[in-house]
Parts: C-alpha cells; sequence; structure tokens
C-alpha cells in the first residue's frame, strides 16, 4: 500500500475529477483498468492514471523498472496486453523510456497501457492462463498452449502467415476497407470464426525461443512493410509500417528490462498478436521477397551514414509530413532497419539494408490511410 498522504491525495485526485465514470467506486473500490467511453474522457483518463502511476513510482522507491514490471505483468488485469494498443504505442514509449532512462516516459507508456487497455485482446491472450498472478508477490504464470491446438504443430512466424493468408475464416470479416483501428479489430474478434482463427495462429507460434521469435519477426515485419505492394508500384502501408518499430521495440524492452523466461514468451506472444491483427486488418497482402531484390539495390555501395545523411539533406527546410521523408513514421521506420542490421544483419544479410534504401528511393507518402486514388497493396481479391 502507498502511504497514507499519498492515497488520500489520490482518492481526493479521483473523487473530484472522475464520479462521473466511476473510478471511485460507492463501496471505496478503485477501477485501476476502466473501459474509457469515448475519446472525449480519454485525456481524463490519462491525467488520473499519470498521476497514479506517479504516486506508485514513489511507493517503488523510484525503481521504475520494478514499478514497471510489477504492473504489466501481475495483477488481474496485468498492462501487457495495453502495450499493444495502437499498434504498440505503449510498448514504443516504454522502450524509449528505457533507452533514454526517463522515467516520464515510462508513466505515460503504463498511463496509456491502462487507458487503452481492451478486454477482447485480454481475453485472447490470457484464455489458456489459469494461473495468472493476482498479486505482486507471487511470480506470475503465463499462457498455454489451447487443448483444442495441441495436434497443431508448432510453426514460425513466416509458416503461419503464409497458412493464415488463405484461410477463408478470416475472409469478408472487414467490410470498410483496410485500417487498423478499434472497429475494425472489434469486427474480427466479435465474429466468431475470424476470432477462433485468429485465436489457433496465435498459439501456434513457437515461443520456445523469444530471442529466436523476435529475430523472424524483425525479417517478417520489414517484408511486410516494403514487399507488399504490386510489382512496378511501389507503396508503402502506413500500419504495417509500424510493426519493425514495435519488434524493434519489443527487443529492447526484452533485453533490458525482461529476464523471466514466462514473461519474455508473452510478450513475444502478444507481439505476434498485434502483426496477425494488423496483417488480417490490410486485407492480407502478397508478401513477395523478390521485391527488395534489384540490380540498383546489389550495386549499392553507400553505408547507413550515407543514407542517413542524404535523407537529412532532403528534409532540411520541410514542413511536419511535407513529401520528402519529413514523417515521423518514415524516420522510426529507418531507424528499426538500422538497429535490425546491427543486431541481425549477420542472420538476414543485406535485407535490412536493401529495405532501408528502398523506402528512402521510393517512399512517397503512406497507403493504408483510404485516400482518394491512393496506391493499394497486392491484395487477394
Amino acid at each position: 500500500m502507498a502511504p497514507a498522504g499519498s492515497q488520500a491525495v489520490f482518492d481526493s485526485l479521483l473523487a473530484k475529477t472522475h464520479v462521473q465514470h466511476a473510478l471511485v467506486q460507492g463501496d471505496g473500490r478503485r477501477n485501476e483498468v476502466p473501459a474509457v467511453p469515448d475519446e472525449e474522457t480519454k485525456a481524463q483518463f490519462q491525467r488520473a492514471f499519470m498521476t497514479y502511476f506517479s504516486i506508485e513510482n514513489g511507493r517503488f522507491a523510484g525503481n521504475t523498472k520494478a514499478l514497471a514490471l510489477t504492473h504489466i505483468f501481475t495483477g488481474d488485469k496485468p498492462l501487457l496486453q495495453g502495450l499493444f494498443s495502437g499498434i504498440g504505442q505503449p510498448l514504443t514509449l516504454l522502450s524509449d523510456g528505457i533507452e533514454l532512462r526517463n522515467s516520464i516516459l515510462v508513466m505515460q507508456a503504463l498511463t496509456l497501457s491502462a487507458v487503452d487497455w481492451m478486454e477482447p485482446i485480454s481475453e485472447l491472450l490470457m484464455a489458456n492462463n489459469p494461473h495468472t498472478s493476482s498479486t505482486t508477490s507471487a511470480p506470475p504464470r503465463f499462457p498455454r498452449r489451447s487443448e483444442r491446438h495441441l495436434a497443431l504443430p508448432l510453426l514460425s512466424p513466416e509458416e503461419i502467415l503464409h497458412q493464415l493468408a488463405y484461410d477463408g475464416r478470416l475472409s469478408g470479416v472487414i467490410k470498410s476497407g483496410p485500417g487498423f483501428h478499434p472497429q475494425a479489430v472489434s469486427h474480427i474478434l466479435s465474429n466468431p470464426a475470424a476470432r477462433a482463427a485468429v485465436a489457433e495462429y496465435v498459439d501456434r507460434l513457437d515461443t520456445s525461443d523469444p530471442r529466436l521469435v523476435l529475430s523472424q519477426l524483425a525479417a517478417l515485419s520489414t517484408l511486410l512493410t516494403c514487399a507488399t505492394h504490386k510489382p512496378g508500384q511501389a507503396a508503402f502501408d502506413v500500419y504495417l509500417s509500424r510493426l519493425p518499430t514495435c519488434v524493434h521495440s519489443a527487443l529492447v524492452v526484452m533485453e533490458s528490462w525482461v529476464d523471466d523466461a514466462g514473461q519474455r514468451e508473452s510478450l513475444v506472444r502478444g507481439l505476434w498478436l498485434v502483426v496477425v491483427l494488423v496483417y488480417v486488418t490490410q486485407l492480407r497482402p502478397v508478401v513477395d521477397g523478390r521485391l527488395l531484390v534489384s540490380k540498383e539495390l546489389a550495386e549499392e555501395r553507400r553505408g547507413w551514414e550515407e543514407m542517413m545523411e542524404e535523407v537529412r539533406g532532403r528534409v532540411a527546410g520541410l514542413e511536419e509530413g511535407e513529401e520528402g521523408g519529413g514523417d515521423w513514421r518514415f524516420w522510426r521506420m529507418l531507424r528499426s532497419l538500422r538497429e535490425f542490421s546491427k543486431v541481425y544483419g549477420v542472420v538476414h544479410g543485406r535485407l535490412y539494408f536493401h529495405a532501408a534504401w528502398k523506402l528512402v528511393g521510393q517512399w512517397q507518402g503512406w497507403t493504408g490511410l483510404g485516400d482518394d486514388r491512393e496506391v493499394m497493396l497486392n491484395i487477394r481479391l
């Protein structure tokens, strides 16, 4: 428990600001992970949770790592599932906080995880876990494979994605066009057949070696970003392009803070769910690695520093979002590819280098936003 003074401040803040939405209930209990009713009240919840986690940081004597791991991996409603909302936006904030040693960013990551926590995501990830720890003192236990799927072989991400691409249970579920948003995710998870398919493919991932899974997801997320367009019509999907950053963020969190084997498995399992959901919402485009093979790329002799200097020179004087690389997602993508090259270059060769040069040379804006006449990915119809 927090000191009495801090607890009184917390209760006062909640009571004054959030009585309408019952963050403090009549019997004195607190809803620490409520469902946010709408966007208008989201900012209010963010302020309340930011204050709460700041108080918690004091209770943990400033040990931000212990605070974060406790809330992410333990309790009746662990915040792990919330880390993957918004294609891993809280996860990316958490990794930024770790890399920059900035506790405020960690508090923001926990806040967004709490505010954007989704019950359907939690149910899917924890459905096979009857032993989740509800206290911070007991060691957490994590999902086991569903008995329904035990007869099915465990597979790599690429093998699963190939099967998922042709699964009829996911056909016609997304009726409003591509776009990763809460409504699209709800359509998938509220459809019994589609939900069963997603649960199966998440369950079939071989998570016995989390480091290997992250290596595989680094390569796959790169292909999903740079090798899913039609031949001769380069296009980069705004939602698929977030996946490499999400993978890199998971790598930072795992290698820096997460030592427990079960927690590592849970982290990569949640990450894989994000990849599956984004791939489905973006209408399961064809992945063609040959699109990253060209004479120009093969003959490119400039290195990463020359590439970054070229991009920096190109965007000098441009406004945010203006064509040419002023978009933060563009920079995030490049940074993730460069980090992947450092970590996995020995395994995957020049994959990330070629993908980065392709992005620099052919990116003219994002597709997948639903704009009129935007270039479409290579979608199976």
